[in-house]
């Protein structure tokens, strides 16, 4: 689908034709509030810890709070889920790993997954952090729950006795920040977005690609309450029935199709909907999801938790190999603190493996500038 076809299916008005471009490091602006937006070429800040993903959120004490995947985190000891906890400006940060493994979740699916962060939100003194079930290649996502701590991440709680979403539905979940301790939320309700199948493209179709973004909420006292959730059946209507839920968000553009993608562990034909953030911009009183494909990052705004959406800028680092002067990365976010008082610049923190075979690894918290324009 192209571009303009995306934003009518999503109620946003049409914009030009876009398609990946195939030379790398490359810009493509798709219009809306944020046309003039761009991205650095590269990590500029690095929290010098080992893990991926990094979903985080503000705390009420001016700290960031997190959860990192395969990774020692800010310790000497390796886990497949850390909770973490990050202080200071984006030039001068410093990390804490404050619990490791089965300290923080359990593995709802067999042997052949682990526990990956997905989402997480800092919410009147208390953290939740969604932690999803993942095969251990990266295809396939069945199972996720919600584990809360009341003491800064060092000590968590959950349900045992089952999953809170199961069947690969709603099973990746990413909180929206509403910025320092929740403080910019409209009302008394977390809102948290969810994708099925996968937390990415599945390389393997194993699992369905996510081409859709679909809304929750639940009332900040009930987060792990299961049946206290409703889920968006379109602008401002909300049903209990997951069944009933619509997409907020729809995209099924493909990227680097065939074998484009060169060296790319197989990846080729990529699906554009992934495990980001979203992020409430409040000098702006607009609403940005920072997602990726293995190649590129994608950007999208909104005036209203759910939509319409609007595809305002796609970053193509080019296939590999990448170098630290020039690269893209994965499991994009955009924490709340560092958004600029005027709304226009934001830092995204992403990821790349060294298990890939980029020619380079940024494989910690790291922090790049996005601005958004004039």
């Amino acid at each position: 689908m192209t571009a303009a076809a995306l934003l009518a299916v999503a109620g946003c008005s049409a914009a030009p034709e876009f398609t990946a471009p195939d030379a790398p490091m490359t810009e493509a602006g798709v219009g809306g509030t944020f046309a003039g937006a761009s991205v650095a070429d590269a990590a500029q800040f690095y929290a010098f810890g080992d893990g991926d993903l990094w979903p985080n959120c503000w705390g009420a004490d001016d700290n960031i709070y997190t959860a990192h995947g395969d990774g020692m985190g800010f310790g000497n000891e390796f886990a497949d889920i850390g909770a973490d906890v990050i202080s200071g400006p984006p030039d001068a940060l410093e990390g804490e790993t404050t619990a490791l493994g089965d300290e923080v979740g359990q593995v709802w699916s067999g042997g052949n997954f682990t526990r990956k962060p997905t989402g997480i939100a800092c919410v009147d003194g208390s953290l939740y952090l969604a932690v999803q079930d993942l095969r251990t290649d990266f295809n396939e996502a069945p199972a996720a729950s919600i584990s809360r701590s009341d003491d800064g991440g060092r000590t968590w709680t959950w349900d045992t006795s089952a999953p809170m979403f199961d069947d690969g539905v709603f099973t990746t979940v990413m909180f929206l920040d509403y910025g320092k301790d929740y403080a910019d939320a409209p009302d008394d309700y977390v809102y948290a977005y969810g994708l099925d199948g996968n937390w990415r493209d599945s390389f393997d179709d194993s699992a369905p690609d996510p081409e859709d973004l679909y809304l929750a909420r639940v009332p900040k006292g009930s987060v792990q309450d299961r049946g206290a959730w409703e889920f968006s059946t379109g602008a401002g209507t909300w049903s209990s029935d997951i069944d009933d839920r619509v997409a907020v968000l729809h995209d099924d553009r493909r990227l680097y199709p065939g074998t484009s993608g060169g060296g790319t562990v197989g990846a080729h034909d990529l699906s554009v909907i992934s495990q980001g953030g979203i992020v409430y911009d409040k000098p702006l009183d607009r609403y940005i999801y920072t997602s990726w494909t293995e190649l590129t990052f994608e950007f999208y705004e909104a005036p209203e938790p759910w939509g319409p959406w609007n595809l305002f800028l796609s970053r193509d680092f080019g296939p590999y190999p990448w170098t630290n002067a020039a690269h893209g990365g994965y499991g994009v976010t955009a924490p709340s603190k560092f958004i600029s008082a005027d709304g226009r610049t934001l830092w995204l923190q992403s990821n790349v493996c060294p298990c890939a075979p980029a020619g380079m690894s940024a494989y910690d918290f790291t922090l790049r500038r996005l601005d958004l324009g004039q």
